[in-house]
């Protein structure tokens, strides 16, 4: 702005001094002329007296020591009868129509400044009527009188040329006055300047929209921290990326799924994130408008990716967005979904067959009389196993799904501990295996039927898988605000590649000992999710061929 303004002044200076030069070009040429004029009156006025006194062949001397003066004396009849300029002037035409002339004989003098037809040059004349009826005209060339002007322009020039040198500085101090202030203004607070009343406006409108920008500034703030507070809160991976694919925005459970570090990854290419090749195939799909879905396996884990391209238009994408979903837990319970639905079928149709196959050979007669009853105790026993599957799989279920209303009430677990341990009784002596107990008084607000169900599924595990001989030791402490019930034996035990799956349904540790035993697989999943039901937690301690020990931990009421 300042070179504009600077610029424009230095043009407004050259401006006025072409004027005022011009002007004075104008005066100057009007007081030559002037001053032509006068010289020709008074050489006209000083022609005619000494004509008076002399006769016409003065003219002839005269105009022999004044060449520049044109003398011309025209009779009354229009004719030329001398000429200066002309030596054969009686050839020259009659100059009674020369506008000079006839103004003269009309008033007495006449004036005219124009081209002669005589000498072929502009030329400005006076004429004069004598008293005899004759017009003495005198003329000069305005030739001469541009000659003049021509002489002086160089001092013109130089006179122009210094105004304009005297000019700059001026025009230099004037800009920056009129610049520093305009420089120095308080934008930010435009109406705290003190300012030329001419800016008053301008700085008026920069107010409001100050104000405007400030306020649409704090609501994109607003929106930003939203977005930044659920995208950095989402329990699923977000990343969005432009059109050439850096990355916009990631959030923070993004980060954790790719295992990248603390760096900023914002304005980075997607590639710096992970470089598999079916990922980055989705991201350019995704890129050209298509939506794509993929698994990816990270860390051990499963993840569904989501890719939706963002439009500015029909055709024109601009961006994509990422969506990060962890599906591990979702494909192992359609694992587990199909794996049990698997055993459910197998352990269903195992008692099914034998009890069909019994039943056969009894219908078809081919079991003699004494044998009838230990067929039918083998079909008696197929069904009580049936029914204890079915039995459990319902109430597996039931825990699973959380959708049946359980009634919770102050239970003792204690004296539950008890009542199962002395219903396992017949069953430890059986088995040859020693069975105690130690209790401290311990409640917790739960589902009576369903802690039995745990208590003695703990137990009666502890005793089938037992050694004869071996030891069972139930025992219920509290521990802080937990009541901390403990099952240990001496049996068999797990090995630790085993010991994390005895949860899951229909796992067995040893199946040729389960089938002995009669154990559906079910019992240690259903201990498992009703502990889940009662908030608590579940534990386990195994060496093999030393023993197992189970420990549920329950929140107690006070």
């Amino acid at each position: 702005m300042k070179k504009r303004i600077f610029q424009s002044m230095c043009l407004l200076a050259i401006l006025a001094i072409a004027m005022t030069t011009l002007l004075q070009g104008v005066f100057f040429t009007g007081e030559l002329y002037q001053a032509m004029k006068q010289q020709l009156v008074h050489e006209a006025v000083c022609l005619a007296e000494a004509m008076d006194k002399n006769d016409a062949d003065y003219l002839e001397r005269v105009s022999l020591h004044n060449s520049e003066t044109r003398i011309t004396l025209i009779d009354k009849d229009g004719e030329v009868v001398f000429d200066s300029r002309m030596k054969q002037y009686e050839k020259i035409e009659n100059h009674n129509e020369r506008p000079e002339v006839i103004e003269a004989r009309q008033s007495g003098s006449g004036e005219a400044a124009r081209d002669s037809a005589t000498v072929g040059q502009k030329t400005l004349y006076y004429a004069m009527l004598l008293d005899d009826g004759r017009v003495l005209r005198v003329g000069h060339s305005l030739d001469k009188l541009w000659q003049n002007i021509l002489t002086t322009l160089p001092q013109i020039l130089m006179a122009a040329a210094v105004l304009f040198a005297l000019a700059v500085p001026l025009v230099r101090r004037l800009v920056q006055k009129i610049v520093v202030p305009i420089h120095t203004l308080n934008l930010e607070n435009p109406l705290d300047n003190e300012m030329y009343d001419e800016l008053s406006p301008l700085l008026y409108r920069i107010s409001r929209q100050n104000t405007q920008i400030q306020n649409q500034l704090k609501e994109l703030e607003e929106r930003q921290k939203e977005f930044a507070t659920l995208t950095q809160n989402m329990d699923e991976g977000l990343v969005i990326v432009n059109g050439e694919g850096y990355i916009l925005s990631i959030n923070k459970r993004a980060v954790e799924i790719f295992g990248l570090d603390d760096a900023d990854y914002v304005d980075r290419h997607i590639l710096a994130v992970n470089r598999n090749l079916e990922l980055q195939n989705m991201i350019a799909e995704g890129l050209e408008g298509y939506q794509r879905e993929m698994m990816l396996e990270l860390d051990g884990r499963t993840y569904q990716i989501m890719s939706n391209p963002i439009y500015v238009s029909a055709s024109n994408v601009k961006g994509l967005v990422l969506l990060l979903l962890d599906v591990t837990e979702k494909q192992q319970q359609e694992q587990m979904r199909r794996e049990f639905t698997a055993n459910v079928s197998h352990e269903l149709r195992t008692p099914l067959t034998a009890i069909s196959g019994y039943a056969e050979i009894m219908a078809q007669g081919l079991v003699p009389a004494d044998n009838m009853k230990p067929f039918a105790e083998k079909i008696y026993k197929e069904a009580n196993r049936m029914i204890t599957l079915i039995a459990d799989i319902i109430q597996l279920s039931q825990l699973d799904e959380g959708k049946t209303q359980f009634v919770r009430e102050k239970v003792d677990v204690g004296m539950l501990i008890e009542e199962v341990v002395q219903r396992l009784q017949p069953l430890a002596e059986q088995n040859e295996v020693t069975l105690s107990v130690y209790v401290e008084p311990s409640s917790v607000t739960g589902v009576r039927q369903v802690l039995q169900e745990i208590f003695y599924n703990l137990c009666e595990n502890a005793i089938k898988y037992n050694k004869p001989g071996g030891m069972v030791k139930a025992s219920v402490i509290q521990v802080g605000n937990q009541a901390v019930v403990k099952v240990a034996d001496t049996g068999i035990g797990i090995p630790a590649e085993e010991q994390p799956r005895v949860f899951e349904r229909f796992y067995r540790v040893d199946k040729s000992h389960s089938r002995i035993i009669g154990g559906t697989g079910l019992g240690l999943s259903i201990v498992k999710h009703g502990v889940q039901l009662h908030q608590g937690d579940i534990s386990l301690e195994s060496q093999p061929d030393k023993g197992t020990a189970i420990t549920v931990r329950l929140p107690i009421t006070l």
